[in-house]
């Protein structure tokens, strides 16, 4: 208990084992009794914002419902980023979870369309044009059916066929004499 005498002087009496007595004037009690008002005030304060951080409350949820997200996606076998990206449009757009997300034909339909229109482009980006001539050109025998014969019956070729051909064909036509008398589309009179 404190007790005020008339010098102005507080005097706390404990009584019990241990206590100590001590005494303070009533300038160095009020001064005393305002730091510990204001810690108490403090204390009070940070609980308080401890208890209110929206971030305490969110952000857990938040990293709960990320995980959650990427489980869903491991477990329906995206892992690409155009696969996730259109997944996370349909999740903001729709305002749906996860699962539902996953589970929707529409959404389902895309996400197949997307895979085989990465598939196409995976094909058909690695091939690349052949130097030399396909298989049917590369036969005598195909050039024979498209040539036509000039004025003088002479067989004539078309512009499109290779070079490396003129030989093959000459010896396929007449193997015993090398065929001079042909006339080529870049040969002259």
């Amino acid at each position: 208990m404190i007790d005020s005498n008339q010098d102005g002087v507080v005097d706390d009496n404990n009584e019990g084992e241990g206590a100590e007595v001590v005494t303070l004037s009533k300038g160095e009690h009020a001064k005393l009794n305002e730091t510990i008002g204001s810690l108490k005030r403090e204390l009070k304060d940070l609980r308080k914002a401890k208890d209110e951080t929206p971030e305490t409350k969110n952000k857990p949820d938040e990293v709960l419902l990320k995980r959650l997200d990427s489980l869903a996606l491991k477990t329906a076998g995206i892992v690409e980023a155009d696969e996730k990206e259109l997944f996370e449009k349909w999740k903001t757009d729709t305002g749906r979870e996860a699962d539902a997300v996953i589970d929707n034909n529409i959404f389902r339909k895309e996400l197949e369309d997307l895979r085989t229109a990465r598939k196409n482009l995976a094909a058909t980006s690695d091939i690349k044009g052949e130097t030399g001539i396909s298989e049917a050109k590369a036969n005598p025998d195909y050039w024979i059916s498209r040539s036509s014969k000039d004025s003088e019956g002479n067989p004539v070729f078309p512009e499109d066929m290779q070079r490396e051909m003129f030989t093959k064909v000459l010896d396929k036509l007449n193997p015993k004499s090398q065929g001079t008398k042909l006339r080529f589309y870049n040969s002259q009179k």
